[in-house]
């Protein structure tokens, strides 16, 4: 079925953007029109005719992901978001001392200042604000005794930046051992009401660690730091979260129980905090190629689009030598059925 055809011609005023907006130079011959027999049904080619000869055509298919009115978009509208989860694989093992383990989401919190004393005052006001995903007695480890996938809704909390925090808080009582809870295939997934989908994976969580209680004995690796988070892997850190996991194996992390032993001794209160995360970002879209450059001619383009939509396609085509450089930019509207 033929539908009406819409040519906007960017360079002498249309009707989505401005000339100013598109930095457009009339001083490049250059044309676009629909062939006109174009049928524009799903999985049928599309023809562009172009008229002129300039050094380089570049163009955007419309498509998702190559849209020109997005190519400077970092961020989509709350509404436009479907779900947000975290999701992981859990451990928890050896140790006998059980409901050590909290989660917590707050959009209220400044981050560490590593400043010791400062950031323990900000740690007790997140612990007393923040909401918990599941604390105490909720995640235990007879759940978590194989490694089980489990996942938490962020979606209520998506309207604004969240951080995320692990507490691991327990009563050291000299016999038994802390629990060790190891963490796998860590990941925030963002999904849109268009079908598209945006992953946050330990690297892009900026983790970071607060001690509260760190441990002060010599012969720990810790050394009374509150920031330590063993990444340099050292063998003799219990009692402490270890970055060191998500290095060789993807996406993953652990805390290190332990005791008794002489090095251990203390009580837990270890907090792995993220970044503050806004989860409505996304990359801008891109281009869909250069179609030619100043060694070829190109008539005319031929592009199947698979999907039924309404599409804008811009196509940037500009000349460049040692006096200059100009561009012109059209746009072609059209429906696929």
């Amino acid at each position: 079925m033929k539908i009406k055809k819409s040519i906007y011609i960017l360079a002498v005023g249309a009707l989505f953007v401005s000339c100013n907006d598109l930095d457009v130079d009339d001083n490049v011959d250059f044309n676009v029109s629909l062939a006109p027999e174009n049928t524009y049904k799903a999985g049928e080619p599309v023809v562009f005719n172009f008229d002129g000869n300039p050094d380089y055509i570049t163009w955007w298919s419309g498509e998702e992901g190559h849209v020109y009115a997005n190519r400077e978009r970092t961020e989509l509208p709350l509404e436009e978001i479907e779900s947000v989860t975290l999701s992981f694989e859990a451990q928890a093992r050896y140790g006998k001392v059980t409901n050590t383990l909290s989660l917590f989401v707050s959009d209220d919190f400044p981050g560490l200042s590593k400043d010791a004393a400062t950031d323990k005052a900000r740690v007790a006001d997140f612990e007393t604000n923040a909401t918990s995903l599941s604390s105490n007695g909720e995640l235990l480890e007879s759940k978590f005794a194989n490694k089980t996938a489990t996942s938490f809704d962020l979606t209520p909390y998506s309207a604004s930046e969240m951080t995320l925090a692990f507490h691991y808080k327990a009563d050291f009582d000299g016999k038994n051992s802390l629990k060790r809870w190891d963490f796998y295939s860590v990941a925030i997934t963002t999904v849109y009401k268009n079908g598209n989908t945006t992953t946050l994976g330990v690297a892009d969580l900026g983790l970071m660690a607060f001690d509260c209680n760190p441990n002060t004995d010599p012969q720990h690796a810790q050394h009374g730091d509150p920031y330590f988070d063993n990444s340099s892997g050292s063998g003799s850190c219990s009692g402490v979260w270890d970055l060191r996991s998500s290095l060789t194996r993807v996406n993953s992390f652990t805390y290190l129980g332990g005791g008794p032993s002489e090095t251990y001794t203390n009580d837990a209160d270890d907090w792995l905090f993220t970044k503050a995360l806004k989860l409505n970002t996304c990359d801008p879209d891109e281009n869909s190629g250069v179609l030619k450059n100043i060694n070829v001619r190109l008539p005319s383009y031929s592009y199947v689009y698979t999907e039924p939509g309404t599409y804008t396609v811009t196509f940037i085509a500009g000349n460049q030598n040692v006096y200059g450089a100009a561009r012109t930019i059209q746009e072609v509207t059209f429906t696929i059925k």
